[in-house]
This record gives structure tokens, C-alpha cells and sequence, in this order.
């Protein structure tokens, strides 16, 4: 009993009081900041969505990862899948509280028209009167993104915007002040040969346009004002290609078919069930591991669970990828990817999932333009990435291999090892494919892959390391080249950085080798010195200048 209190007391009550108080006051400043006092403008994707989700994590890396290393666990990876579960039940709820305060914050305005539109204060939902929706001077946006996992799928998506008119007769004397949207959409396998998916492509062509030409736009109830979003993005792409669109008037409108009172539907519910559900799995699974006595007895906890155990936490991390003697291209070449997407993020208010066409503008490797004289692309495709979790997948992988490779080729090596084996990845890329957006790290991660499997290999590293690392690159090799057969990923780059890399890797095997012996020479005579020093102070302890008092026998 007096463990379960403890377990209690130590983790499981914390953690549910911290969660309740980041979502309240994650959902307060929300309302504050945007839509209370609508300081400044932020794409809904990352305010609803992404932001949750990363500063759930942060926060229980931070306060729930020391606890649960008051835990004895059976395998070390349990204690992160508790971590993953307890960032699902905080991010979730509050991801859905965003949802939910959007909605039951919006006001409704009423319109004898859209004439009226700017006379009245901005607000969310709208009513109109009198509307007339125009479907034969619209503009249309196609879209085909990869999507799923592995990029098994192909996400087809048509985005349509129609000018809304106060009547029929206003379509040639008056301006259109706002868009009414509508989208179109089918997800096929990414595995089809390319004739199947473009014959895929024809047959939804044909039958969204059957669906729009029976879609009556007139029986709308009320309109929902679109903020900052990609999709928002996607339909103000589509207006532009309409003969009437102005760039001024940039309203965006998408059509409500319920009653406005029904449009916070069940979120309130589903998230307070989410919550509940999920502290009572919680519970279960903290009964289900021991807590380590040994920790509570030498009074560990204190030591983990204050301030100074957090700080300790934070400390130990940013060691890991900090500069330093022996490992400065790494953290360097980490920290211009993440640069690189962080700008891109914050010029496209993206994050997820970057549009294609938004990295070729950012220098991504595509085949007709490196033809026509940029070659550049061949390097700077190896600093952008599509999203997040691409991002975040490649700096593991580059910090694992220049972990084992920095120490022993030196930073300028390693960087110059990095471009070498990213721009024969991006030419093998343009040379086995047409016309395909190519961006990311991992052709030359690949690359560097194939340099430590040669030195594996060779036996390069000493025995006790290199069996180890013989298993984890053969882990991390299948899953690269196997991933990239299942299609959605540019496997003929990883194809091309590996076998750079092997080359590389044999190569450099005699300066691996003499690197290798120079740093045991100077361990040897770094130890040797250490050793001279400590017989030197002992001597000179025993300096006739020095008074000692006599032994006595």
C-alpha cells in the first residue's frame, strides 16, 4: 500500500495536475493572444495542432522523463513508450480544446449581403441574406501530395473558389469581396504503376466534375471565415486563377450546412472522455512497474524531482549535441538543417508537410532545373527537408554516424564527406528519375552510412564497439533501402550516397587506420605523462626542503 501512495504522490497525481494546467493555459493564452485581442496572426495548423504537440512533449521530457526513472522497468525502451503514451494523453485533449474554443468563441454576424462585408467588425461566422454563388468564373487549384506511411498513399485533392455576388445581376458591375470554397478529394495507393495512377487521376477528374455540376452552393446555412491555414492557402491559389479575383479582397468562405447552434458538436465530450480514459490506463500501467527502493532509500528523488534535477535533465541533452573538441561538424551541420526548416517554416507557416512546389523555390533537386544550369540544387536539396518528422529522423541519423566518424576523420573531413556523398546522391536521384522533387540528408547520411560499414567492416573501431556497431548499421542500411522499395521515397539517392560512401569508406581505411593508432599513441603518452606527474609530486613530497616529523617505530 505504502508503494502505490507512493507512486501516487511521486508521478501519477503530478503528472494529471500538470497536464490539466498546460491545456487551461495553453487554451487561455490561445483566446488571449488571437482571439481575444487578436495581437497578431498564426497559421491554425500550428496554433490547433502543431504547437500542442510540441510543448506536450517538451514539457513531460522535462518534468515526467526524471520520474520515470524512478521506475524499474524490465527493458530500458518501456520507460519511453509510457513517455510516448503520456504526450498522446496530454497532446490529444488539448489539441481538441483548440478545436473546441475556436467554435464556441466565433461569433456570428448577420449580412444583408456581401456588399456589407467590411462595414462590420470582423468575426468568424456570417449569415447572408441575399447571396449569389457564381460557378461559372471560378478558379481551380489541383494538388497531389504523398502522404501515409512510407508514402504508400497519393492524396488528390482539387480546390475550388466561386465569387460571391450579392445577385446574379451584380457579376459584371460590382468587385468580388469574398470566395466561397469548396474541395475535392481521393487518396489512391502510391504503389500503382505510373499508367494506374494516371488513369486513377482521370476517373476523379471526371467524377468531381459530375459532383460540382449537381453541388447546389445556394443552400448553405451560415459561412465560416477561413484564417491562416494551408488550406486557406489552397483556395486563395485557386481565386487567383479566377479572371475576377483581387488580390485586396482575400476572404475566404466555407460553407456550413448545420444549424449554428450544433457547430461545437461533440468535441466538449470527447475530450473530456479522451482524458478520463486515458489517466485510468495511466494508473493501470504505473501498477503494472515497480518503483526502485534503492533510489527512494538514498533519497534520489529530491535529487531528480527539483529544480535542479530539471536543469541537470536539459543539461545532459544539450551536452549530447553540443561543440566540442572531436565532434564540432556534427552539431554544426545539425543546427543548419534545423536553421534551414525553421526558415522555411516560418515563410510558409508549415510545418507538417511542406507543398513541393514550396521547396523548389527553396532550392530543392529536380532534374529540369539542374539540366538548365542550377546546379546548386545538387547541394542545397541536402539541407531542406519536407516536414518534421523527416527532419527529425535525419539529425538522428546524422548524429549517430558522426558520433563514430567525426573523432576519426576530423570536422573538415567529415564536412567535406557530407557534400561529396550528398551531391553524388542527388545526381544519382536526377539521373534515375524524371521529374521528382528530391530534398533531405539522407543521401548523404547514406553516404556516411556506407564509409562505417567499410571500417566496420575492416575492423577499423575496437572490439567492443564494433560488434555493436556492425548491428545497428545493418539495421539502419535494411530499413533506408527497404523503405525506399515501398515506394514515396527517392531510394535512388540513398542508393547512390551508399555506394559513395563505400567508396569513400575504402579509400580512407589506411588514414582511418593511422588516425586510429595516433589517437592510441597519444592516450598511451597522455597516460604515460599522467603517470610521470604523479611519481613527480610524490618525489617532491619527499623534498629535503620540506620539514616532516620523524616516524615513529
Amino acid at each position: 500500500m505504502d508503494v502505490l501512495l507512493k507512486k501516487l504522490q511521486l508521478i501519477y497525481f503530478p503528472f494529471l495536475f500538470t497536464s490539466l494546467l498546460f491545456i487551461s493555459g495553453y487554451s487561455l493564452i490561445h483566446w488571449l493572444l488571437l482571439i481575444k485581442f487578436e495581437f497578431f496572426s498564426i497559421d491554425e495548423d500550428l496554433v490547433n495542432f502543431g504547437l500542442p504537440l510540441i510543448l506536450s512533449w517538451l514539457l513531460l521530457l522535462v518534468f515526467l522523463r526524471p520520474r520515470l526513472k524512478l521506475l524499474k522497468f524490465v527493458k530500458d525502451n518501456s520507460r519511453f513508450y509510457y513517455l510516448l503514451f503520456a504526450v498522446q494523453l496530454v497532446a490529444v485533449p488539448c489539441i481538441i480544446a483548440q478545436e473546441y474554443l475556436k467554435t464556441a468563441t466565433g461569433q456570428l454576424t448577420q449580412l444583408a449581403s456581401i456588399q456589407e462585408l467590411y462595414l462590420h467588425k470582423k468575426t468568424q461566422y456570417y449569415q447572408l441574406q441575399q447571396a449569389y454563388i457564381d460557378k461559372t468564373q471560378i478558379g481551380v487549384q489541383r494538388n497531389i501530395e504523398v502522404t501515409g506511411k512510407s508514402n504508400s498513399h497519393l492524396n488528390m485533392t482539387l480546390y475550388i473558389a466561386m465569387p460571391i455576388f450579392a445577385s446574379g445581376a451584380d457579376r459584371r458591375r460590382t468587385s468580388v469581396l469574398a470566395w466561397y470554397g469548396k474541395t475535392y478529394q481521393q487518396e489512391i495507393s502510391n504503389r500503382l504503376e505510373p499508367d494506374e495512377k494516371e488513369q486513377a487521376y482521370k476517373a476523379f477528374l471526371t467524377q468531381s466534375q459530375r459532383e460540382f455540376d449537381k453541388f447546389d452552393p445556394q443552400t448553405f446555412v451560415y459561412l465560416e471565415r477561413l484564417a491562416p491555414s494551408s488550406l486557406k492557402r489552397e483556395l486563395l491559389s485557386a481565386a487567383e486563377k479566377s479572371p475576377l479575383y483581387q488580390a485586396e479582397y482575400p476572404t475566404i468562405f466555407m460553407p456550413k450546412f448545420e444549424p449554428f447552434e450544433a457547430r461545437n458538436g461533440n468535441k466538449l465530450a470527447w475530450m473530456l472522455i479522451w482524458f478520463v480514459a486515458g489517466a485510468l490506463v495511466w494508473f493501470v500501467l504505473l501498477l503494472r512497474v515497480k518503483l526502485d527502493e534503492e533510489a527512494l532509500k538514498a533519497d534520489i528523488v529530491t535529487k531528480r524531482l527539483n529544480h535542479a534535477g530539471t536543469i541537470a535533465e536539459l543539461n545532459d541533452f544539450f551536452e549530447m549535441i553540443r561543440p566540442k573538441p572531436g565532434f564540432i561538424a556534427t552539431p554544426i551541420l545539425m543546427y543548419l538543417n534545423v536553421l534551414v526548416f525553421i526558415l522555411m517554416a516560418w515563410s510558409s507557416q508549415h510545418f507538417i508537410n511542406l507543398q513541393g512546389s514550396f521547396m523548389l523555390e527553396w532550392g530543392a533537386n529536380f532534374r529540369p532545373k539542374v539540366l538548365a544550369g542550377e546546379w546548386w540544387r545538387l547541394i542545397t536539396s541536402t539541407f531542406i527537408h519536407g516536414g518534421l518528422a523527416h527532419l527529425a529522423l535525419n539529425l538522428y541519423g546524422l548524429f549517430f554516424v558522426g558520433s563514430f566518424l567525426e573523432p576519426v576523420l576530423g570536422k573538415w573531413r567529415l564536412f567535406l564527406a557530407y557534400l561529396i556523398t550528398g551531391i553524388l546522391a542527388s545526381i544519382a536521384s536526377i539521373c534515375w528519375y524524371d521529374a521528382t522533387v528530391s530534398v533531405g540528408a539522407s543521401g548523404a547520411i547514406m553516404g556516411l552510412l556506407g564509409i562505417l560499414v567499410i571500417w566496420a567492416w575492416k575492423k577499423i573501431f575496437p572490439e567492443d564497439i564494433n560488434w555493436i556497431l556492425s548491428i545497428n548499421l545493418a539495421f539502419f542500411v535494411t530499413i533506408s533501402l527497404v523503405a525506399g522499395l515501398l515506394g514515396g521515397v527517392d531510394n535512388a539517392a540513398h542508393v547512390g550516397g551508399l555506394l559513395s560512401g563505400l567508396g569513400l569508406g575504402y579509400l580512407s581505411l589506411d588514414f582511418a587506420r593511422g588516425a586510429r593508432g595516433a589517437r592510441g599513441a597519444r592516450g598511451a603518452r597522455g597516460a604515460q605523462g599522467a603517470r610521470g606527474a604523479q611519481r613527480a609530486r610524490k618525489i617532491e613530497g619527499h623534498s629535503p626542503a620540506k620539514k616532516r616529523k620523524p616516524r615513529r617505530k
